[in-house]
C-alpha cells in the first residue's frame, strides 16, 4: 500500500526541463515490485536536482499543488491511451481489450487513495511482427512517436509481446527530464511493458497481477526506487518517510529485513518502488 504525504508539482516552463510535466509524488512508506525487471535507466543529475528542490520547498512549508488545465484542487486526473502490439502468431486473447481494461483498473485502484485518478481514453490493439519486439526493434521509437496521443500530461502505455526482458526488463517509463528539449519531449514520453506483466500474464512460472505497470508509472510520476543509491547515508529516493534501504532482492518477501540497522524503520519491501515482488497473496501490497 502507499502511505505518507503526497505532493504533486507540475511545472511547464522555460527551464532546462522545457515543456515537460514535472510530476513528483512524494510518497512515504509504500507506492511493490523485477535481472532487474525494471528497465528504467538511472535518473539524470538534472532530475535529481528537481526532486531535491521540491523536497526543500515542501520542508520549508511552501504549498505544492497540481496545476493541470488550470485545476488548483488537490486531485489530478491523467488521460490514458493504451496501445498493444502483438505478433502474428499470438492468439486473439493475447492483450485483448478485456485484458487491457483490466490492467487499467489495477493502475487506477493502486493510485486512487492518493487523489490521483486516470481516465481511459482508448485502447488500440495492433498486429505487427517488428514493433511487437519493442525496444529490440530499431524502429520502435519512431513507431511510438507516431502512435503517441495527447500532450505531456497524457500517459501512453505500450504493451508488446516479443521484447527481450533480459535486455530491457519487464518494462520502463520515461522519467521527467529523460528526453531532449523540443517536441521529442512529448514524442518519446511514455511507458513500454512486456505483455506478460498484465493481470493474468504468465512468465517464468509466475502469474502477474498488473503491478509492474504501477511501479513503472511511479517512475513516470518522478518516483525513484526505494533503494536508490544502494546505501544507508545518502538521500535514497528523496522521500523522508521512506526507510533507508541499502540492498534489493528480486521477487522475494524478506519480511523483517533491515539493511540499514542504524537508520529508522525496516526495509520498505511493501513499497511499489521496491523490487521485493510483483503482487502479494491478496493481490495488493499491504
Amino acid at each position: 500500500m502507499l502511505e505518507g504525504s503526497l505532493y504533486v508539482y507540475l511545472d511547464i516552463s522555460s527551464t532546462p526541463l522545457a515543456h515537460m510535466l514535472i510530476l513528483c509524488l512524494l510518497i512515504g512508506a509504500a507506492l511493490a515490485m523485477p535481472s532487474n525487471w525494471c528497465g528504467n535507466k538511472a535518473p539524470t543529475s538534472e532530475h535529481r536536482e528537481t526532486i531535491q528542490a521540491l523536497r526543500v520547498a515542501e520542508t520549508a512549508g511552501i504549498s505544492l499543488h497540481p496545476r493541470q488545465s488550470g485545476n488548483s484542487t488537490s486531485t489530478i486526473n491523467v488521460p490514458v491511451y493504451i496501445t498493444a502490439v502483438v505478433n502474428t502468431t499470438d492468439s486473439e486473447e493475447m492483450l485483448s481489450e478485456t485484458v487491457l481494461k483490466s490492467q487499467f483498473d489495477v493502475l487506477s485502484d493502486r493510485f486512487a487513495p492518493y487523489n490521483i485518478s486516470f481516465t481511459l481514453k482508448s485502447t488500440n490493439r495492433m498486429i505487427d511482427d517488428n514493433n511487437s519486439k519493442g525496444f529490440d526493434y530499431n524502429g520502435w521509437n519512431s513507431f511510438k512517436a507516431a502512435q503517441r496521443k495527447g500532450d505531456y500530461g497524457t500517459l501512453n502505455l505500450f504493451y508488446v509481446t516479443n521484447m527481450d526482458d533480459q535486455t530491457w526488463g519487464s518494462g520502463s517509463c520515461t522519467l521527467p527530464g529523460d528526453a531532449p528539449g523540443g517536441p521529442l519531449v512529448t514524442m518519446l514520453d511514455g511507458c513500454t511493458m512486456n505483455a506478460y506483466t498484465v493481470p493474468g500474464g504468465l512468465s517464468g512460472g509466475k502469474t502477474y497481477k498488473g503491478e509492474i505497470t504501477v511501479h513503472e508509472v511511479g517512475h513516470w510520476f518522478s518516483l525513484l526506487h526505494t533503494f536508490d543509491g544502494d546505501d544507508c547515508t545518502g538521500p535514497g529516493d528523496y522521500i523522508d518517510d521512506t526507510p533507508q534501504e541499502a540492498v534489493w532482492e528480486l521477487n522475494v518477501c524478506p519480511v523483517g529485513r533491515d539493511s540499514c540497522p542504524d537508520q529508522p524503520g525496516l526495509d520498505p519491501i511493501t513499497n511499489y518502488m521496491d523490487y521485493a515482488g510483483e503482487g502479494w497473496p491478496d493481490g495488493k501490497n499491504a
